[in-house]
């Protein structure tokens, strides 16, 4: 069903965050992750949200210094991103090699045996920076992926799978001569994955009308950005993408207005199962290994997903297009239960100002405007072609 609220013509593409969803291993029907939202998301003629963890039962768990046993679930789950109707799904995830080659390219075929076309990751590199492009009502959208917080080997490379990778080089900077007083903190994209991505645009930009383009990146410090995503964030728009959508980060963050066109930085959570209050099989390392302290024990009631306050927030992205250009984007603002599960919040509820508070917080730092009409929050100013 299409949003009756926008002009006829108008294309309207929804785009929602991190989904693992892992309903199998609880014993649950995986379509009851988005009980309260598929309607809504429905709404749109094009649907996209970024899948976080494998679906597949192949492959090897790797290496990391993080555990990755809950990388994978099974592949039934994906009955929950068909009943929500996404056509199109970002893996260029930090997670996405957890089971390396096998467990990848099962995911992968489980996505398109569903009628979900899968971007950002691919058997190798060609085909993880393959775009998926969709004809509707004459308009031509198209979708890119890519990833910037990824362990080692997990981006695609000439006959290797893994993700679009933007890899990221860390400096630190001495600010103040006190000793002990933090660093600056400076992050800079490998040039070859930045140029990369730029060649990726200006070939999507003679096949679409608009074109969008997925950051999986940043860091999970609320109100925090690291240097590089603006970087390449206005490489991107100066390349010819049209949006710029990011997660990865847990919670929302930043939104910016750059020649023209919106950049959200992080969406925060959409529908993310991770299993803190299950133990790991036998063998697996239930923490970190790299020294630090043991991970917090979760709120009473909220196991089955933990985190402070501002993770339970989350939006979707709506963008309204025509061949032309982009005509508006607005954000519709939800809160997730201590189930993992997405609820729309509309404008009388309490839980919509709390959302609208913390996202506008965000948003003045970098001089976006957020206005609330009906229940959707609209970012402005208009927008254009770019300069």
């Amino acid at each position: 069903m299409t949003d009756q609220s926008v002009p006829t013509g108008t294309v309207v593409i929804h785009l929602a965050g991190d989904v693992a969803p892992r309903r199998v291993e609880y014993g649950e029907p995986p379509e009851s992750i988005f009980a309260m939202t598929h309607q809504k998301i429905r709404e749109a003629d094009i649907r996209f949200c970024h899948l976080e963890r494998g679906l597949s039962t192949t492959g090897c768990m790797q290496w990391r210094d993080v555990a990755t046993w809950y990388g994978q679930h099974h592949p039934d789950n994906v009955r929950a991103l068909a009943f929500a109707g996404f056509d199109v799904v970002s893996f260029a995830s930090n997670n996405c090699f957890d089971f390396g080659t096998e467990g990848l390219l099962e995911t992968l075929d489980v996505l398109r045996r569903n009628n979900i076309q899968p971007i950002g990751a691919g058997k190798d590199i060609a085909e993880a920076r393959k775009p998926a492009v969709f004809d509707r009502k004459g308009t031509r959208v198209g979708f890119l992926a890519y990833c910037s917080v990824m362990g080692v080997e997990y981006e695609a490379r000439e006959g290797k799978a893994g993700c679009a990778p933007i890899r990221v080089s860390t400096h630190y900077e001495v600010q103040d001569p006190q000793p002990g007083n933090p660093p600056r903190i400076i992050t800079i994209p490998f040039e070859e994955d930045a140029r990369a991505m730029e060649e990726d645009i200006r070939k999507l930009r003679q096949q679409a009308d608009i074109v969008i383009v997925s950051q999986h990146w940043g860091t999970h410090q609320a109100g925090v950005l690291a240097t590089y995503q603006p970087a390449i964030a206005h490489r991107a728009i100066d390349a010819g993408a049209d949006l710029v959508v990011g997660h990865h980060a847990g919670v929302i963050k930043h939104i910016e207005v750059y020649k023209g066109k919106v950049i959200v930085y992080s969406t925060g959570n959409f529908a993310l199962e991770t299993p803190h209050n299950i133990e790991p099989p036998p063998g697996v390392f239930s923490t970190r290994t790299s020294g630090r302290p043991p991970r917090w024990k979760p709120e009473p009631g909220w196991e089955r997903y933990p985190g402070t306050r501002e993770r339970r927030y989350t939006i979707m992205v709506k963008c309204t297009v025509n061949k032309e250009a982009v005509q508006k984007v607005s954000l519709i603002p939800g809160y997730i239960n201590r189930l993992a599960e997405p609820e729309f919040v509309s404008r009388n509820d309490p839980r919509f100002d709390e959302v609208f508070n913390y996202a506008r917080q965000w948003a003045q730092e970098l001089g976006a405007n957020l206005t609330i009409e009906g229940d959707e929050i609209v970012v402005s100013p208009p927008f254009s072609k770019g300069d």
